[in-house]
């Protein structure tokens, strides 16, 4: 954690402001209002799109439904810009009626990309019918954490490698496969006990923390030599159990000692995912030429998180 923590000083923790009342209807990606979600990840892009000295191509992976990223600005300024999402998403709405059709024109979506390769191994199928058999908790075990391997020798996007001046990964570590194998399994956990379901979850995560890394080896591959990552994840949930978090950071008037505060925060309460990608693509990134931001984000469903990403270059 200390040399997570040292790579990206300076921190930059800003708190999120409510929205003005009475504003236009229109969407605002952050241009006006300080300090909302979409202002800081406005940022982080900036950052980047500033020391990028050709764009040509950029691909956002994970926004097309969270509406995080600015598209229509992104399009008039890249050449093409291809948006990946794991589902269905809400391009058309996040374009609005307004967008001109040169703007559409330079926009490619495509939906139920799989990041893991999981699809590839039919895995969902196998683990489905293992549960339903009521398979023993040890062989269920095996097979999760065999299917870790089997996909690490797969590649999930191969005909985009080098392709990218600008990749973008919105919020992806944390929905990676684990919420929803968990809510699989969920429905069948009383037919293993208190033995067996401990056993499949460590398997699961086994298999969680492989994806997660393998997803980082993954967006490093899109970009060319001299391009630029945008990432930015929620590191925190914000629950009535850990809420002080923000009372302790308000109270500190230092930069480094937020800093050190925040990191210890992320090792304690952080989710596993966010936190084990973002120390994974430390070792991939650039030391110069960052820019690392943490900030509170309020979602549309009254959740809160303390979130955290960065702009950066790849090593050589």
């Amino acid at each position: 954690m200390k040399e997570f923590q040292r790579s990206f000083q300076p921190i930059q923790f800003q708190v999120q402001q409510e929205q003005q009342a009475g504003r236009e209807e229109t969407v605002d990606w952050g241009s006006a209002e300080w300090g909302t979600h979409r202002h800081l990840v406005r940022q982080l892009m900036e950052h980047s799109m500033e020391l990028l000295s050709v764009k040509d191509k950029a691909v956002v992976l994970g926004a097309g439904t969270h509406g995080d990223v600015d598209l229509p600005d992104l399009a008039n300024r890249f050449v093409e810009v291809t948006v990946l999402d794991t589902e269905a998403n809400a391009i058309e709405e996040v374009l609005g009626p307004g967008s001109s059709a040169p703007i559409s024109g330079k926009l490619n979506s495509l939906t139920n990309v799989d990041y893991t390769c999981l699809d590839q191994i039919q895995f969902y199928e196998t683990w489905e019918e293992m549960l339903l058999n009521e398979a023993p908790a040890e062989e269920v075990a095996a097979y999760i954490k065999d299917c870790a391997f089997r996909v690490r020798h797969r590649d999930a996007l191969p005909q985009w490698k080098r392709s990218f001046s600008l990749a973008v990964s919105s919020s992806v570590h944390t929905q990676l496969f684990y919420i929803h194998a968990l809510s699989q399994f969920a429905g069948y956990a009383d037919q293993y006990g208190p033995d067996g379901v401990p056993q499949i979850i460590g398997a699961l995560q086994f298999l969680r923390n492989s994806l997660v890394t393998g997803y980082n080896r993954m967006l490093t591959s899109l970009l060319k030599p001299d391009g630029r990552l945008v990432v930015w994840t929620d590191m925190i949930r914000l629950e009535e159990h850990n809420r002080a978090l923000l009372e302790q950071l308000y109270g500190m008037r230092s930069e480094e000692e937020r800093t050190r505060f925040l990191f210890r925060a992320f090792g304690q309460y952080g989710t596993e995912a966010a936190v084990l990608g973002m120390k994974d693509l430390q070792e991939k990134l650039n030391p110069f030429g960052q820019l690392f931001k943490c900030w509170v984000w309020s979602t549309e469903t009254d959740k809160q998180y303390i979130a955290a990403g960065f702009s950066s270059g790849i090593r050589a």
